[in-house]
């Protein structure tokens, strides 16, 4: 009834979609603090805004933190 993707189909999609987005974003170092305008990865590969806790070192977290690039207007 419903069309159906094919996997190789989802994963270009995934795929895609990280390397666009990563072009706008970089992943923290692992002394850098984690402040409310930074983000993570959700489960669909695209970028998700962090809503915890700030302060802390971005080592000390499990999923890499990212940061909007510099001059970068899109997210």
């Amino acid at each position: 009834m419903y069309p159906t993707m094919k996997t190789q189909e989802i994963t270009t999609k995934k795929s895609y979609v990280a390397a666009h987005c990563s072009k706008h974003f970089r992943r923290l170092k692992w002394n850098e603090l984690v402040v409310s305008g930074d983000f993570v990865v959700n489960d669909q590969r695209g970028f998700e805004p962090w809503e915890g806790p700030s302060g802390f070192r971005a080592d000390a977290f499990l999923k890499p933190i990212y940061r909007r690039k510099r001059g970068s207007k899109r997210a």
